[in-house]
């Protein structure tokens, strides 16, 4: 019964209503129905009470007068109404005087109930009342109840009547203006279902299933376009799958091939139903079965959502080929049948154009030759295949002179002569030889076997005499010469890397020997690399945390012993090891290129001096004179001076610029220019060192120079001889420098001056100016400006810078 209830909205509606109409208007109808019979039962007691009481009047009299007969008469009248029973009649004694029945013949106690209302008889008499009796009436309450209960009955049948009325018209309604239409629209969703055809509800209306409809209606139709969207896109879908230039296909999770596009079958040469439901891996090249398992393991067991790895596959025709293969693990869990999205992506050009990438990486492009990389690897490979039997030599070298060929001639005539030696040297090497260039000018050779070592010493000597021949280059002949160093494993290092830098060491040393030679490794140049190594890290500690300082040795007039300049020596003050050796660093700082960084210190500090200088009373009239190393003439030189010369406030013409014969041999052709520019700031330059050199008469004619400085090995030569006399052989050379000086207006300062000996030959030979440790060591700045007014030495001119003004000591 329920579950055909379940089935019908209507039905629903219908007991929905049975039981609202008898929860809700049964209680109301029985508390209506029991309200208005008690009510009525209530207001016909109370006519009774009335007519009581009326004829308890009426019987007053007859009783006062004992009229008998009369109150018989009226008793019995009485009792002819309507429901009562019984009346009778009492005296003020007690006795019944009268009595009347409305059904004597019937015995008593046939009636179910009865109600007895009782009155006392009360007689006036001259504002005076007398009980004279009481009367009793017997009503029927079964009759007042039937009285009731038929004037409450047609309102309560009316009441029914009218809501059964209602609720057939609420049934009514319900089954025309909403079972109907949701019966339509059932149907049409069943419809739907079974057939796949989109079926519409005809039903109009304002209300809600009106709206209803209309919104099923729409869907409908929205489905239908996106349905048709979805047959779009899958059909576009299976055609990118099966024609997109990329071998896909799935296997499920017992390696089983499920699905392969177009495109996969075209590439491998099989058909389709030749590979559906067979084993990926029999398509795979055996030596790379075990390596494909094991990565389908790691995506099976979800260690790993998505692999890539690469494969041979083997097409139809047995060719080979070189695979990405690429799986992403199926992550619907719903699925019965899971299966992964694979991609097989031919690498076989890849594979070549990484092969060929690979042998460019390791080429030099110029020569054709290993490069670093390539000559190294194939360094590691002839150590790990000697395995201890037999030795590997390494012969490392570069060109001497080559930067002048590339400064003078271009980059194109040191392109020619790095050809030109690439092939010479090729062709005194064996085809088991390795032969590397390791950019510009460094080329390194490996030769292995029994006799390397001995080889390696030959080959050297091979190398330096066919480089000896001049090579002709644009028109011009060169000559080149190589500095090889040579070292061996496992003698001088256990790895390749250690093996090229051994003969590195080796190359540098013989090129700090005098080139044009081979120098074999020993361990104490290992020692000296690495103490090499511990300055370059030195010397970039000191410029990180300015441990750079200028010391500063006076230069005075010899005759009466008067300060005009000062010349800044740079100091390196290490915090733990004090005052290093100049030498020792410079020249490191030289091979490495941080000459340059500490050349802009020495600017940057001679520039505070002279600042300082000016600002002080007793020596702004001095100059100051700095060392430039030969790698500082660049042509942004300048532009740096003037710089430096404005961001302090200083005058040019206080500043004199120190440069070695070392410098004007190895600077290229437009020195003339660069020196005139710094000429033109107000500088003065001065040639250090002058004599120690080969063609220091020729730089003194070619290059505008002011000072000329003898060198100090020149003054230790005036020294006295065991018998007591100066030395012949160095006046007359200095005697020649200052006359020729003179000649060119050039100022003359000697250096090393250390004994009253040395000082009066150089005034008798009219050398004006000098510098030693006879008039002082090199000391801070600040020593000279808070010294005594003995150390403040009066300043005279200096004719190589405008006239100053003459403070005497």
């Amino acid at each position: 019964m329920l579950e055909y209830i379940r089935r019908s909205t209507q039905r629903k509606f219908l007991v929905l209503m049975f039981a609202t109409l008898i929860a809700v208007n049964g209680p109301l109808l029985l508390t209506f129905f029991v309200v208005t019979k008690n009510t009525m039962q209530r207001e016909m007691i109370a006519k009774k009470e009335i007519v009581l009481n009326a004829n308890a009047k009426a019987f007053s009299k007859l009783l006062w007068d004992y009229d008998y007969e009369n109150l018989e008469k009226w008793t019995t009248a009485l009792a002819t109404e309507r429901d009562v029973f019984s009346v009778e009649v009492f005296d003020d004694k007690g006795k019944r005087v009268a009595f009347a029945s409305n059904d004597e013949g019937r015995p008593r106690g046939t009636e179910t109930e009865e109600t007895l209302l009782s009155k006392e008889i009360i007689h006036q008499v001259d504002d005076t009342t007398y009980s004279v009796g009481a009367i009793n009436i017997r009503f029927i309450s079964d009759r007042i109840r039937s009285a009731a209960v038929e004037q409450v009955a047609y309102p309560v049948i009316l009441f029914v009547v009218s809501t059964f009325s209602v609720l057939v018209a609420a049934l009514l309604a319900n089954r025309f203006m909403i079972t109907r239409p949701l019966n339509r629209l059932n149907d049409a969703i069943e419809t739907t279902h079974r057939s796949g055809s989109r079926k519409k509800v005809e039903w109009s209306s304002s209300d809600e299933l009106g709206r209803v409809s209309d919104a099923f209606n729409e869907m409908q139709d929205s489905l239908d376009k996106d349905e048709e969207k979805l047959r779009k896109a899958n059909k576009r879908l299976a055609f990118l799958y099966h024609n997109t230039p990329v071998m896909l296909y799935s296997i499920d999770i017992e390696d089983r091939i499920v699905n392969v596009s177009d495109y996969w079958l075209d590439a491998t040469g099989y058909q389709r139903d030749t590979v559906l439901g067979r084993k990926f891996s029999d398509f795979i090249c055996q030596d790379c079965v075990e390596d494909y398992l094991a990565n389908r393991r790691l995506l099976v067991t979800g260690q790993h959502e998505t692999l890539e790895f690469t494969s041979v596959f083997l097409k139809s025709d047995g060719t080979r080929l070189d695979v990405l293969i690429t799986e992403i693990r199926d992550f619907d869990k719903s699925s019965t049948g899971r299966q992964s999205l694979s991609v097989m992506t031919d690498i076989c050009n890849l594979k070549a154009a990484e092969a060929k990438i690979l042998h460019q990486a390791r080429t030099d492009f110029l020569t054709g030759l290993l490069n670093r990389q390539g000559f190294t690897h194939r360094l590691n490979e002839a150590i790990y295949a000697s395995a201890g039997t037999h030795d590997v030599a390494v012969l490392f070298f570069d060109l001497d002179k080559f930067k002048w060929v590339n400064d003078n001639l271009g980059h194109f005539a040191g392109d020619q002569v790095l050809l030109l030696v690439t092939q010479k040297v090729s062709e005194l090497l064996q085809p088991s030889d390795c032969f590397g260039r390791f950019g510009g000018d460094e080329f390194a050779i490996m030769l292995t076997g029994e006799h390397a070592k001995t080889r390696a010493v030959e080959l050297a000597i091979e190398i330096n005499q066919a480089l000896r021949q001049p090579i002709n280059i644009i028109g011009r002949q060169v000559q080149i010469s190589a500095s090889i160093g040579i070292s061996y494993y496992p003698e001088n290092a256990a790895s390749a890397e250690d093996l090229l830098k051994t003969s590195d060491v080796a190359m540098y040393r013989q090129k700090s020997s005098g080139r044009n030679g081979h120098c074999v490794f020993d361990v104490q140049f290992g020692q000296e690399a690495a103490r090499q190594l511990e300055i370059r890290e030195t010397i970039s500690e000191a410029l990180e945390h300015d441990w750079f300082e200028l010391y500063f040795q006076p230069i005075v007039n010899l005759k009466s012993r008067s300060t005009v300049g000062f010349e800044g020596l740079l100091r390196l003050i290490h915090p733990e090891q004090g005052v290093l050796p100049p030498l020792e660093y410079i020249q490191v700082a030289e091979q490495t290129g941080s000459i340059l960084e500490i050349g802009d210190k020495v600017l940057e500090l001679g520039m505070q001096a002279l600042q300082k200088l000016e600002a002080d009373p007793d020596w702004r009239d001095s100059y100051v004179a700095l060392n430039l190393s030969a790698a500082q003439f660049l042509p942004e030189l300048p532009d740096i001076l003037a710089s430096n010369l404005s961001a302090y406030s200083v005058s040019g013409k206080r500043l004199v610029l120190e440069i070695t014969e070392t410098t004007l041999m190895q600077s290229n052709l437009d020195l003339d220019k660069l020196i005139a520019r710094i000429k033109g700031l107000g500088c003065a330059l001065a040639l250090d060192d002058f004599g120690t050199g080969f063609s220091s008469l020729s730089y003194m004619n070619r290059f505008d120079v002011d000072v000329v400085k003898i060198d100090q090995s020149f003054t230790r030569g005036l020294g006295t001889t065991s018998l007591g006399a100066p030395s012949n052989k160095t006046a007359p050379f200095i005697e020649a420098i200052v006359g020729l000086s003179q000649k060119l207006a050039l100022t003359v300062i000697a250096e090393g001056i250390e004994t009253e000996d040395q000082l009066q030959c150089l005034i008798d030979r009219d050398v004006t100016y000098g510098q030693g440790y006879l008039f002082g060591k090199p000391k801070p700045l600040d020593h000279y400006l808070r010294g005594s007014q003995e150390d403040r030495s009066a300043v005279i001119s200096f004719p190589a810078l405008p006239e100053p003004k003459v403070q005497q000591s």
